[in-house]
């Protein structure tokens, strides 16, 4: 891993994801790189004033570039390469392209709310940030970490291509120092389909050397399935993947404030397959 983008508007949350990039970081030894986009001001064109806008914007211009400067000063204080990037744009389609710019390896992104993941799935720039990038996303509830991660799941339909993003995680997993998988194979109501035991055989001899389990989520819908397994078995990182975008929808679709508060404080790891 080179490179970790991390996008920041100084709120807490952004400052917890901060705090999990340099914890990547140091294990992987790669740069971080600081991200603020600002907007423009919203004018009132009914009794527009031209002069205050562009204050305003000069305001959050210099605010924003302070801001970064004083982030990227102490990661230098403490040793880490740090990159940075302040400009004005939408923070979904700016993070997007400068990822792609930058050859982001990581983005990692704060989350808020007692309803983390459906943020994390729903929210406007998570959303569109995980439509158009390639480049995996961390996603971090304001009042998480991944210092000592032990159990991790992957949620996944088994097809062959999850060989690929398995491959990718347990070299994360080297690099973080956790090789303890389970594959938690996603198949109940309507999207129900039979575990594919010739691929798990092949898995199996692919990842030997890891210590990888499998288990099999059944319920009324996928949701359902989830959170049961979720309730049962202690998870500190939860992995998944987008491929099919309809994949993580099913999931999530149905899901409120009470129902996801289980996921409030647990990291989400999103992969894109080819």
């Amino acid at each position: 891993m080179k490179t970790i983008l991390v996008p920041t508007d100084f709120s807490k949350a952004a400052e917890n994801a901060l705090n999990t990039a340099k914890i990547i970081a140091r294990k992987t030894n790669a740069t971080i790189h600081i991200a603020n986009f600002y907007s423009i001001p919203v004018v009132d064109y009914a009794y527009p004033d031209v002069s205050m806008s562009a204050e305003i914007l000069e305001q959050t211009r210099k605010a924003a570039i302070l801001g970064t400067e004083q982030v990227v000063a102490h990661l230098k204080d403490y040793g880490y390469s740090v990159a940075s990037t302040v400009d004005i744009g939408l923070v979904s389609e700016e993070i997007t392209a400068l990822a792609s710019k930058i050859e982001a390896d990581m983005i990692v992104m704060g989350t808020t709310g007692a309803n983390g993941i459906v943020n994390k799935i729903m929210g406007s720039n998570a959303a569109h940030v995980m439509q158009k990038t390639t480049c995996p996303i961390l996603l971090i509830p304001e009042k998480s970490n991944i210092d000592n991660i032990k159990n991790v799941i992957y949620l996944a339909q088994l097809e062959e291509d999850d060989i690929e993003i398995l491959t990718k995680l347990f070299t994360l997993g080297e690099d973080l120092g956790f090789d303890n998988i389970k594959i938690v194979n996603v198949s109940t109501g309507f999207f129900f389909k039979e575990i594919n035991e010739d691929l798990i055989d092949l898995m199996k001899k692919t990842f030997g050397s890891y210590k990888i389990k499998f288990a099999n989520v059944e319920g009324a819908d996928m949701k359902e399935g989830v959170d049961k397994y979720l309730e049962e078995h202690k998870t500190d990182l939860v992995v998944m993947s987008t491929h099919k975008k309809t994949f993580l929808e099913r999931i999530f679709a149905k899901s409120n404030t009470q129902e996801m508060a289980l996921y409030s404080n647990m990291p989400l790891l999103v992969y894109h397959k080819e």
